[in-house]
């Protein structure tokens, strides 16, 4: 049970030797990258590369947390994992499971050397993923925008050193009402960006929250198996455990399903096995 009273600063110490951080609260342990990495200790087997040390919202904190989640799931810990409390990085949630991890670490990490740095430079080196791409306008507005604001300034400065005539001062004032019309149709494109960013968020939540539903339901089916309230439930579990191995799966595993010859459990066949154990 080492690990269970160990203090703030006790775990905080252990957690920036053994990675080479510098975090200074146990809250910043929220965004699942340390968590990643100290099973990353143990196992060498993930793929830091897509490792986010540099996660700034909840979405990229739960990028982070999928990882860990594929890891618990290849070497079949038995541990659950309360991601949407951990990913608001409150300290009492964090420190139970930092204590947990930690306790984790000390049964099972090995002799072995181990390198964070090394293994975080993968991600500096160019093997991150690339940004998300936007539909690129044509550039005569934005790109072509910026010459012309230049030039305007360049006017300005340089009629102020003598006296304008009234033909400059016309022609300072059309380049200044070019330049403020430019300016309100930036503000109008910067307008639909958020909009159409903002229905994008909408639709990521709402799948994600689907997505959601079924690991919940998945995990309390399964609760219900190890309790012995189905009987014969062999192939059930079966189709459970391969649920949360697609939920949990990262990009190159996803790619290793959909690449295997097997016969998946028949959904209606696994239905009508709760409907009948339920009858009891």
């Amino acid at each position: 049970m080492a690990g269970i009273s160990e203090s703030r600063s006790e775990l905080l110490s252990w957690l920036n030797d053994l990675l080479k951080l510098n975090y200074t609260k146990v809250e910043q342990c929220g965004t699942g990258a340390a968590y990643c990495q100290i099973m990353d200790s143990i196992y060498k087997d993930l793929p830091m590369n897509r490792v986010n040390f540099n996660a700034g919202s909840e979405y990229e904190y739960f990028t982070n947390y999928k990882i860990l989640q594929s890891c618990f799931t290849r070497h079949k810990i038995e541990k659950s994992v309360l991601v949407e409390r951990l990913v608001k990085c409150r300290f009492q949630d964090n420190l139970e499971f930092l204590q947990w991890i930690k306790r984790y670490w000390s049964q099972h990490k090995d002799e072995s050397e181990y390198d964070p740095e090394a293994r975080r430079k993968a991600r500096a080196g160019g093997a991150s993923s690339p940004p998300v791409s936007v539909n690129k306008r044509p550039a005569s507005s934005s790109t072509a925008s910026k010459p012309q604001l230049r030039n305007v300034r360049t006017n300005i400065i340089q009629n102020s050193m003598r006296k304008p005539s009234n033909d400059q001062l016309l022609t300072l004032q059309t380049e200044l009402t070019q330049a403020r019309n430019q300016v309100t149709e930036l503000e109008k494109e910067c307008n639909q960006y958020k909009e159409l960013n903002t229905a994008y968020l909408k639709e990521r939540d709402f799948y994600f929250g689907k997505l959601r539903d079924i690991e919940i339901l998945a995990q309390s089916t399964q609760d219900l198996c190890d309790e012995g309230i189905y009987e014969h439930d062999k192939d059930l579990r079966g189709f459970l455990t391969r649920i949360q191995q697609i939920l949990y799966a990262t990009e190159e595993e996803t790619q290793s399903f959909a690449a295997e010859d097997a016969h998946p459990i028949s959904a209606t066949e696994v239905a009508n096995t709760i409907v009948d154990e339920e009858t009891f």
